[in-house]
């Protein structure tokens, strides 16, 4: 694949992210996550169907996610991409009641596309940074 059609596929992920957080179809992710992907991330499920159970969650505890930053490239079969997303805190997350706060967060991740789909995926997020951010660790 080119360049231009692997960031396309990841493009596609972030539509498909965008739709699910609308609508809480989890099954959208088939369209561009390969059944047997495997992801590397910290405080994350290691395949499709791990991160279809968790990603629910998160929709619940932050209901007005959106994307303020992404950039991404692609060199070969591997796209390098980094997102900045906001969010408020209305709902539990991980035992942390609703806290009412807009959070931002910042995540980097390197996805190998395969045949137009994400075939495998590791990611780092600022998980200390959000958690300081709710007030559930000091800062």
């Amino acid at each position: 694949m080119s360049i231009e059609e692997n960031i396309a596929v990841l493009e596609k992920f972030n539509q498909i992210l965008g739709q699910f957080w609308e609508n809480g179809d989890v099954t959208l992710f088939d369209k561009v996550v390969a059944q047997d992907s495997v992801i590397h991330q910290p405080g994350m499920p290691n395949n499709l169907e791990g991160l279809k159970q968790v990603l629910p969650a998160f929709r619940s505890a932050f209901p007005d996610f959106r994307v303020l930053e992404f950039e991404a490239f692609s060199e070969g079969d591997k796209i390098a991409d980094q997102i900045v997303w906001t969010a408020t805190h209305t709902g539990e997350l991980m035992g942390i009641s609703a806290t009412g706060k807009t959070i931002t967060v910042k995540e980097m991740h390197i996805s190998r596309v395969k045949n137009g789909r994400i075939v495998e995926r590791w990611g780092l997020w600022d998980q200390l940074g959000m958690m300081q951010q709710l007030g559930a660790v000091p800062q």
